[in-house]
Order: C-alpha cells, then sequence, then structure tokens
C-alpha cells in the first residue's frame, strides 16, 4: 500500500510526525478512515483516539476536540489535547474522573457543568485508551 505523511500537534507540542498506509479519526460526522490518495477535506476532531497504521505498528493517540486537514496526500492534525496512549497515567486520569463527578454531584455553589462533562469524556477516553480497551460511546 502507498504510505501518506501525517503530522499530529497539540498545544504542547508534536505528539506524532511520520508516514503511515491508513489512519482512523473520531470526528463529528464519526469515525473516518484515511488512505493514500484520500482527496482533499477539512473536519472537525471529537473526543477519541486516532489510530495510525505506522511502520513498526499500531499507533494509539486520545485527542481531545481540534481539526483535520487532508491536502495533496499530507494529513495535518490540530488537537486541543493529545497524548500517546502508552503514555497516559491511569492513576491520574482516575483522580480526575473521581474529582469532576464529586464536582458534579456534591458541591452546591455555581460550577460551569459543560466543562466538567467534557472533562469527564476526556478522562474516560484517556483511560480507556491507556488501558486498551475498545471505543464505546460516553
Amino acid at each position: 500500500m502507498n504510505k501518506f505523511k501525517i503530522e499530529i500537534l497539540s498545544p504542547e507540542g508534536i505528539v506524532f510526525k511520520g508516514e503511515t498506509v491508513s489512519v482512523s479519526f473520531p470526528t463529528t460526522r464519526g469515525i473516518i478512515t484515511v488512505l493514500s490518495g484520500h482527496t482533499n477535506l477539512v473536519m472537525k476532531l471529537k473526543i477519541g483516539e486516532i489510530i495510525i497504521e505506522a511502520t513498526g505498528g499500531t499507533k494509539k493517540i486520545a485527542v481531545s476536540g481540534g481539526f483535520i486537514e487532508i491536502v495533496n496526500n499530507n494529513v495535518n492534525v490540530v488537537a486541543e489535547f493529545a497524548a500517546h496512549s502508552d503514555e497516559i497515567n491511569r492513576r491520574k486520569i482516575k483522580q480526575a474522573i473521581y474529582h469532576a463527578k464529586d464536582m458534579k454531584t456534591k458541591r452546591k455553589e455555581f460550577v460551569n457543568i459543560y466543562a466538567i462533562e467534557s472533562q469527564l469524556k476526556k478522562s474516560a477516553v484517556d483511560l480507556k485508551s491507556g488501558l486498551g480497551i475498545k471505543r464505546k460511546k460516553i
């Protein structure tokens, strides 16, 4: 199969840069898989996992929003958050989930419920990615 270039950026820097034969993205329109020669496209990412079939095996990257740009057989991803699944600290994620749930259910003062729910979803994706759990609707 033909390869194409992919680069994934987050506010922290380059998360992945290399060549691949296919990559799957969680988008607001569902999961899309890109192969070499894909039509030019810009799409919005949603919380989930990017799966890259790269030389040396499959790479999984947890993402939280952003955009995908496919132009002339090059894929560029700008993510609000992105991390390799194997770098995710399970204990910190579980603590974040506990804290967000606690704020959502027990606190009486004003809290931004949307920010808490977003953090819960992101932490759940991170945890599933880090544990190698199959995707499931949150």
